[in-house]
């Protein structure tokens, strides 16, 4: 089983950076995961910037895979909520599960037919950088829970 995170831009502070790269190693003893990232669009235009991303985005999605969109809209659940999706997408999608976190002005729309699901971590607004080490220690906490390793509690 491959999951990937799809996202935009790199992160820009370099503590976070480390943090990244230990949650990726934690996730990695589990299954293979990875990270692509698309370039930042500069642009002053929305809709532009959302359309390029997301154009960008496409083309690392394969028909196979099984799309979690990363969005403010989407479903909130609990972290056992979330590891129960991650064990049911593991025991029965034998293809890649990709997740996708969109730049500052979002998702693009062209994405829309390609995500089977939408998930909201928070009310909140988060940075980018935050939010993605956030994802990143939740989606370990959904391994821990899967395998019922102690970490969750």
């Amino acid at each position: 089983m491959k999951i990937e995170l799809i996202c935009i831009g790199d992160l820009k502070f370099k503590g976070l950076k480390e943090v990244e790269q230990e949650y990726i190693k934690r996730i990695n003893f589990f299954t293979t995961f990875g990270i692509h990232t698309v370039k930042d669009v500069k642009s002053d235009e929305d809709a532009f910037k959302k359309k390029k991303e997301g154009q960008a985005m496409l083309e690392l999605l394969d028909t196979k895979d099984f799309v979690i969109a990363l969005d403010e809209h989407g479903k909130k659940m609990s972290s056992v909520q979330f590891s129960n999706i991650i064990a049911e997408k593991i025991q029965n999608h034998p293809h890649r599960i990709v997740f996708l976190e969109g730049g500052h002005a979002g998702l693009s729309e062209l994405l829309e037919d390609r995500i089977h699901l939408k998930i909201s971590f928070s009310e909140m607004t988060f940075s980018h950088d935050i939010f993605r080490v956030l994802f990143l220690e939740q989606l370990y906490r959904a391994f821990t829970i899967i395998k019922r390793i102690k970490y969750h509690r």
